[in-house]
């Protein structure tokens, strides 16, 4: 299974320093299935749901390797 690397939005990313959720975001290992217009909520106990949405795919194409960036942003279009 291919996964991606997370990008967020300038919006996404006030809010995951806010909530001290960065760390937890950009290590996500979401699958390369995942579309735009998805929702990610991430579940934080006491903190309740944050949910974010996936805004774009992008191919990043190094030599011979390629790498799906997915930028997710805040807070989430339904």
């Amino acid at each position: 299974m291919s996964l991606a690397s997370i990008v967020l939005t300038a919006s996404a990313e006030r809010h995951a320093e806010k909530h001290q959720l960065t760390t937890m975001l950009l290590s996500l290992r979401l699958p390369a299935s995942c579309m735009t217009g998805d929702l990610v909520s991430l579940e934080t106990g006491e903190a309740g749901r944050h949910d974010f949405s996936i805004i774009q795919r992008r191919w990043v194409v190094i030599g011979n390797a390629t790498e799906l960036e997915i930028t997710l942003d805040h807070p989430a279009r339904r």
